[in-house]
């Protein structure tokens, strides 16, 4: 049941990628009261917290990214993803936790998912996790990757914070996530 909601939170973040306030490389905090979003030549990244309200402590982090020409026709080796290293905790988290897809034809449903035994480790410090993979999936361009890591502590600080995230140690964009007093 946990991996179904999941799998449906993933392919609702996908479906919302191009509509929300969350862009690509030049993403930090918009100006008050622009909530539009330039994606940049990167391609566009999106982090979403399961439970945006302050302190709160294992929080389902979702992550997309779109894939650029940087990492066309390479195969999907890793996915990392940084926060500010002030502000979150990041914990280590159970491969059987982690879920991992690709929407390949842009209709914001994952049409392909991986499950832990594509997960060949998870490494992560006080702020940072990469996930290590052995798929025998090699992305194109446009693709979107998703994630759901299982283990983000909050800030104790309202704001927008900007998280990193890379695939293949190749491409990198910035996404950002809001954290609230209210969970809104």
């Amino acid at each position: 049941m946990r991996r179904t909601l999941l799998v449906v939170t993933l392919a609702v973040l996908v479906s919302l990628a191009g509509c929300s306030g969350l862009g690509g490389d030049s993403a930090d905090p918009s100006p008050e009261g622009d909530d539009s979003a330039t994606p940049s030549a990167d391609g566009n990244s999106t982090v979403e917290s399961g439970d945006s309200t302050l302190d709160a402590t294992d929080t389902n982090q979702s992550v997309t990214i779109e894939a650029n020409e940087s990492v066309n026709g390479s195969e999907w080796e890793s996915l990392s993803v940084t926060y500010p290293r002030e502000n979150f905790t990041v914990d280590s988290a159970q491969h059987e936790d982690i879920v991992l897809g690709a929407d390949t034809t842009g209709d914001g449903v994952v049409d392909r998912e991986f499950n832990e035994t594509h997960i060949s480790g998870v490494n992560n410090n006080d702020y940072s996790f990469t996930i290590e993979l052995d798929t025998d999936y090699t992305l194109e361009s446009g693709d979107v990757v998703v994630a759901a890591y299982p283990a983000v502590d909050n800030p104790s600080e309202p704001g927008e914070y900007t998280v990193e995230v890379m695939i293949n140690e190749a491409q990198t964009a910035n996404g950002t996530i809001t954290i609230t007093d209210d969970g809104n």
